[in-house]
C-alpha cells in the first residue's frame, strides 16, 4: 500500500469536515453520522481497493485489474461525491436564504457555482489517479 496513491481523498474529506464543523446549520448528530459515514468509507474504499490491487500484484497484469479498480474507483466516487453535493448544497441555500441584498446573492450564486466546479474538476482527477485504466 503506497499512501501517496490515496492523497486526493485528503482534500475532499478536510473540506466536508471543515464545512460540517463550522456549519450551524446541520444539528451535531448529523455532523458526527457526517463525520462516521466519511470515515467509514475512507477505511471501506482503500482496504477493497487493495485487496483488489493484492489479487493482481504479480506482473503481467491483466484486465480484469483495470476493469475491478476502474469499477470499484467510480463506486467510491459517487459514495463520497453526493454527500459531498448534497452537504454543498444545503449550505449555500441556507447562506442564499439569509443573504438579503442583490450583490449578496449574486456573490453566494458566484459561490455556488465556482464549487459545483471545483466537484466537477475533484471528481476528474479522482477518476484519473485512483480509477485509471489503460
Amino acid at each position: 500500500m503506497e499512501v501517496g496513491d490515496y492523497f486526493p481523498l485528503v482534500p475532499l474529506l478536510v473540506v466536508v469536515a471543515v464545512a460540517l464543523h463550522r456549519s450551524r446549520v446541520f444539528p451535531n448528530i448529523i455532523k458526527y453520522i457526517g463525520y462516521g459515514y466519511f470515515i467509514v468509507l475512507t477505511l471501506v474504499f482503500i482496504i477493497v481497493r487493495e485487496r483488489i490491487s493484492y489479487l493482481y500484484e504479480h506482473p503481467p497484469i491483466p484486465d480484469i485489474y483495470w476493469e475491478k479498480n476502474s469499477d470499484w474507483s467510480e463506486i467510491g466516487l459517487l459514495l463520497y461525491l453526493v454527500p459531498t453535493t448534497v452537504i454543498f448544497l444545503i449550505l449555500c441555500f441556507s447562506w442564499f436564504k439569509r443573504e438579503k441584498d442583490l450583490k449578496g446573492k449574486i456573490l453566494m450564486f458566484l459561490f455556488f457555482v465556482v464549487g459545483l466546479v471545483l466537484l466537477f474538476v475533484y471528481a476528474f482527477f479522482f477518476s484519473m489517479t485512483l480509477g485509471y485504466s489503460p
